[in-house]
This record gives structure tokens, sequence and C-alpha cells, in this order.
């Protein structure tokens, strides 16, 4: 084998193992900088419970009650919320700030919404807001939602939430596990 055509083969080994080794690569993994697991919780006013209540029904069909959600599938109840927000699933935990939004029941069909909040928090290991935005088809086990930017130790960070119904106890409460993933942190 001559000199010129070594030198030809020995390139076109290189040239076909670097196509081979990015066509394997595949799509690009992002990783995480920051995460966290928060739970929020709801308990909706229902005429009886105003002590307690961290939500109450704004808007309704017309002919609706303000108390109780409206028939199929809730479809155009309006709610806000200042609910606690803690580390662990007890609602009677030390809250370490406050989830604060409204969600819109927007289909006839199935049970989903469309939610807006924030979470404020105010403990020791963390200050300031983490901005939430998006659709959230309740009857999935797990949904995404997107983190849309923050405020204090959560400045400009995006990312997304895992969103999981963690408990519910008929149409007064319910609790929801939140995994918190930024992608974007500052």
């Amino acid at each position: 084998m001559g000199g010129r055509t070594r030198e030809y083969c020995i390139l076109f080994s290189f040239l076909t193992l670097l196509a081979l080794s990015s066509a394997f690569q595949g799509k690009k993994q992002y990783k995480p900088c920051k995460r966290l697991v928060l739970y929020f919780h709801d308990i909706i006013y229902n005429g009886k419970n105003a002590a307690n209540a961290t939500s109450a029904i704004v808007a309704a069909p017309e002919g609706a009650n303000l108390t109780i959600l409206a028939g199929q599938f809730h479809f155009g109840n309006i709610a806000v919320f200042d609910d606690p927000i803690t580390l662990d699933n007890n609602l009677h935990s030390k809250p370490v700030g406050r989830a604060q939004g409204l969600y819109v029941y927007d289909t006839k069909n199935t049970f989903t919404a469309w939610l807006g909040f924030a979470f404020v928090l105010n403990s020791t290991d963390h200050q300031g807001t983490i901005n939430f935005l998006g659709a959230d088809p309740i009857l999935a086990k797990r949904r995404d939602i997107s983190i849309v930017g923050g405020t204090g130790d959560f400045f400009m960070h995006r990312g997304v939430a895992t969103i999981m119904t963690d408990a519910f106890e008929g149409e007064v409460y319910f609790r929801l596990r939140v995994h918190i993933k930024f992608y974007e942190c500052w």
C-alpha cells in the first residue's frame, strides 16, 4: 500500500469515527441546576369552612353556586388561592411559604384546569418567588407545568415542575406534590 493511500485510509477512518460518534450522541440531555420538592395544600371554601379555607370560587357558570363546584367537570369555575407550602405532606407542618394564584376549570369533557400561580417562599433556606403557568390535566398521574421566572433566590430561574396529586378529600381538600427542576439558574 502506497504512502498516499495509507494516509487516505487513516483520514477516511477518522472521519467515519467522527461521523458515527456524533450520530450516536443523540439529543443533548440537560441536567437541572437546582431541584426542590414542595407540597401545597388547598382547602376550598364550601360555605361552612371559612375558618380554615385557603381558596374560594370567584367565578362560576350562570346560575351556579359560589360555594359548590359546578357540575360537568367544574367547567367555568375560577378559584383563587393562598395555600400553605410545606416541605412534607403534612398540612400541619410549619409552612415555608404560600402558593398564591388561580386555577380555571376550562374543559367540558374531562377534569382539567389552567394554572397561574407563584410560590412565595420565606424561610431560612429560601427567599423569593417561583412563578408557574400552564395547563393541568388533573387526571394524569404526573403532569408538567412551566416555571417562567422568579425573584430573590430564584431570580430569572426557569424550568419545569412535575406536579402530582398527593391526596384529596372530596371536592374540599387536595394536596399537590411539586417536584421543581430549574434548568436556568442565575
